[in-house]
């Protein structure tokens, strides 16, 4: 490993390369999801907001069926509804039954609304004051709001795709050559103000939950749309097999998503570990002590373990997939605690060893030092939580 900056190669050219086609790549999925979304959702949904401020009035049904469309995957269905309204002794027919004017799958809850709003029968409409040719029935959200969400699965793959090739270990920019020269300098710096700090977890468990819920909640949502169309309510006849098929992996993905919720759920149980350095920044060859405490029911740990680890992360591509390895060049133990000596609160101090790196960070290659937390719980998830700690170089 070398602090140095070497020149730009052909090999980071190419990979320059390949990072902005792959944000273009994810791009097309962000833009295309956003553009469906703003008419499936965004606008319907604004008209339903507008709506609260039309005014009311009553309408008299003239026809109302369930119309059907075809499709090479089946049939969809959607209210088709025609009724005659007044606005000042003027006679108007309109023909929207609700904002999300669009055919899904299932017929019971259309028929319901059919059979409700039968040819010669009365009821409450809502009209545009400023438009009184604009008119609906139903002006509130309804279950079929639900469909103009699956862009946001394309928003979701997009966005996260845009983020991690920008910012992330491949971002656009090479950040070594500014970095590189002004790094043992901002170091020094920063060393001799250095104080004492509270650590912040790599990724807090309360945040890995709150996304996890929230991916398992989009995922698993919208494949019940899919599953809703395999049911024999929704009146397609005869169950497609084939379709069925192809969604097993989907099914069993979103298990899985369900089972890593509530294993992570259940972490939230365990004692929740706060770690105190000496000092926020450290330098190679420095004595540095570690305080922590445990906030939560510690008699239930049947282990407990504090590391101070370092490891080198590299980056690359094996064919078409990038893999990340991993090599573990420094690990000093500042506590191994058994039942029934788990205390609640401890500290420990450790010397930096001086011939190893300090904490690093380029395009393909880095250096994490981090106090690493174990506990073990009988017939429990265990925790592992990871306060990341910056090491500078030593002056020369």
């Amino acid at each position: 490993m070398s602090d140095s900056t070497a020149p730009v190669s052909g090999g980071s050219r190419t990979s320059a390369i390949g990072r902005a086609v792959a944000f273009l790549f994810f791009a097309v999925f962000f833009a295309a999801g956003a553009a469906f979304g703003v008419g499936a959702f965004g606008r319907p949904l604004l008209h339903m907001i507008s709506a609260r401020q039309w005014q009311s009035a009553s309408c008299e049904i003239i026809s109302s069926r369930v119309q059907a469309h075809q499709g090479t995957d089946g049939s969809t269905y959607r209210v088709e509804v025609t009724y005659r309204y007044f606005v000042d002794d003027r006679g108007l027919v309109g023909n929207r039954y609700q904002f999300m004017d669009w055919s899904t799958s299932g017929t019971r809850g259309k028929a319901a609304i059919v059979a409700r709003l039968r040819p010669g029968t009365r009821t409450g409409c809502w009209v545009n004051p400023a438009n009184p040719g604009d008119a609906v029935i139903e002006r509130g959200p309804t279950a079929d709001l639900w469909f103009g969400l699956i862009p946001l699965v394309f928003i979701s793959i997009g966005g996260a795709g845009m983020y991690a090739v920008a910012f992330g270990r491949g971002r656009l920019s090479d950040p070594m050559s500014a970095r590189s020269t002004t790094r043992r300098a901002t170091f020094t710096k920063a060393v001799h103000g250095a104080e004492s700090a509270t650590l912040r977890p790599r990724t807090s468990r309360g945040t890995l939950l709150a996304v996890l819920f929230i991916f398992t909640l989009i995922w698993n949502g919208m494949l019940s749309l899919f599953l809703k169309s395999l049911l024999p309510l929704s009146g397609r006849g005869a169950f497609h097999w084939l379709f069925a098929l192809f969604l097993v992996p989907f099914i069993l993905v979103g298990i899985g998503f369900v089972a890593l919720t509530i294993h992570q759920a259940l972490q939230l149980a365990n004692p929740r570990p706060t770690v105190t350095v000496s000092k926020s920044i450290v330098t190679l060859g420095d004595e540095l002590r570690v305080d922590w405490s445990l906030a939560g029911r510690v008699k239930k740990l049947t282990r407990f373990t504090i590391t101070l680890e370092a490891r080198e992360e590299a980056t690359y591509l094996r064919g078409t997939d990038r893999t990340t390895d991993t090599n573990v060049f420094a690990a000093i133990a500042l506590a191994n605690q058994l039942p029934p000596n788990i205390a609640p609160a401890g500290s420990a101090t450790a010397r930096i060893p001086a011939d190893t790196m300090h904490s690093f960070d380029a395009t393909h290659n880095k250096v994490v030092w981090v106090i690493r937390v174990r506990s073990q719980v009988p017939n429990w998830p265990n925790s592992d939580d990871e306060f990341p700690l910056t090491v500078a170089p030593r002056d020369r």
